[in-house]
């Protein structure tokens, strides 16, 4: 019994001892998070312009996106999908992505299925983001992740009234993404 309690006592120092966790960072300046729709059946492209990125391999995966960084490269499309009936980004100014869970493709080492929850304009739905891990040869520090992915705008209430028909807006939106990211060291305490 002595010999247990010393061992748990000698033990218990080290479980305090801080440790390294690896953790991946978006360098946002290198990165691009892309959207399409249709508009009267041609492709409309748009970007959301600042957005964060979190990766904590085998862990987490963390997104958010400040919803009113949505450009379409026009002046008056872009103050369209601020309002009520698309983002309104005056009620909703951000949208998170976080996931359950990060499963590896069968048969890649580099594919991956993160599967979480999106959170948009005060909706929250499940979703599964595939994206594709490149850890740069040359700088092991640093790595791109990439994908895509196709939501139906309609399950976060986007474009409403007399713009949920998908008539003249497409109700399919293919998002991609191309993000640079960078290996961070975060002390963590148990």
């Amino acid at each position: 019994m002595k010999i247990f309690l010393k061992s748990i006592l000698l033990t218990l120092p080290l479980l305090c001892l801080p440790s390294t966790a690896e953790q991946w960072r978006s360098v946002t300046t290198d990165s691009q998070l892309n959207y399409e729709v249709t508009f009267q059946g041609l492709p409309i492209a748009g970007q959301f312009k600042r957005f964060s990125v979190i990766y904590s391999p085998a862990a987490k995966l963390l997104v958010k996106v400040d919803v009113g960084s949505a450009d379409m490269s026009d002046d008056e499309l872009n103050s369209e999908i601020a309002n009520a009936d698309w983002f309104d980004t005056g009620r909703f100014s951000e949208a998170t992505f976080s996931s359950e869970s990060l499963n590896a493709q069968s048969n890649a080492s580099q594919d991956f299925i993160a599967a979480g929850n999106l959170n948009l304009k005060g909706v929250s739905e499940p979703v599964d983001v595939p994206f594709l891990w490149r850890q740069d040869a040359e700088n092991p520090g640093r790595a791109i992740m990439s994908g895509q992915l196709t939501l139906q705008r309609s399950d976060f209430s986007i474009g409403i009234g007399d713009w949920s028909s998908g008539e003249q807006i497409g109700i399919d939106v293919s998002v991609s993404f191309i993000v640079h990211m960078q290996r961070q060291t975060d002390e963590l305490t148990h």
